[in-house]
């Protein structure tokens, strides 16, 4: 089969619209698994982790469910100083929970609940 021009753009056309098929289906079982069958526990933000294509800066944070560690990503938009080293509630699905989503709105300073979430407290 000889590659032809047109070929080409129709192969990258159907890539890119499989790509973002996958994107939003991935997208929306994310939801899904956030919508039931969740609990919330608290999170820590460790470090900033560059940016995407569009610019957009993100915080990675550490949090804790059974004894396990997970890491996820969140948008970084606190207008609220510097969250870094900062504790905040985590949604995370019960079923699934390495899916999670930090609030940075709901700060946790409640040595108690950090304890209690996995994390050794220390008074900074």
């Amino acid at each position: 089969m000889k590659l032809t021009k047109n070929n080409i753009i129709n192969s990258i056309f159907i890539i890119g619209c499989l790509t973002i098929l996958i994107a939003q289906y991935d997208g929306s079982q994310r939801e899904n698994y956030l919508k039931s069958n969740y609990a919330f526990t608290v999170g820590k933000t460790i470090r900033y982790s560059g940016s995407d294509d569009g610019g957009n800066n993100y915080i990675k944070y550490r949090y804790y469910v059974d004894s396990l560690t997970y890491f996820h990503l969140v948008l970084d938009d606190y207008e609220k100083g510097k969250p870094l080293n900062k504790f905040f509630k985590v949604k995370y699905s019960k079923i699934k929970p390495e899916i999670s989503e930090m609030y940075l709105t709901e700060e946790i300073i409640d040595s108690v609940q950090i304890v209690k979430a996995g994390f050794k407290y220390t008074n900074n």
